[in-house]
């Protein structure tokens, strides 16, 4: 049964940490927009994403702070331009 809170379901926190982590890829997202953290739901027991975390997940972090995340949010964009 899908989850009262009507946020997309992951069944794993590593799941859900990929999924936040490409949309900041594909879709460019600046530091402090789109998704931040991931928290095990109450409601349901699976995984959603939160944009309304007071810190930013540590993966995500990491990829920010190595440079990481922007290298592939630009090969993402030369993709689409092919």
């Amino acid at each position: 049964m899908p989850c009262s809170t009507h946020k997309y379901e992951y069944i794993s926190r590593d799941f859900a940490e990929d999924a936040m982590i490409d949309q900041h890829i594909y879709k460019g997202f600046l530091p402090h927009q789109g998704p931040q953290d991931v928290y095990e739901c109450q409601i349901c027991g699976h995984w959603h994403l939160t944009s309304k975390s007071t810190s930013r997940n540590e993966r995500l972090q990491e990829m920010m702070d190595s440079g990481e995340l922007k290298r592939k949010q630009e090969a993402s964009k030369w993709e689409g331009r092919f």
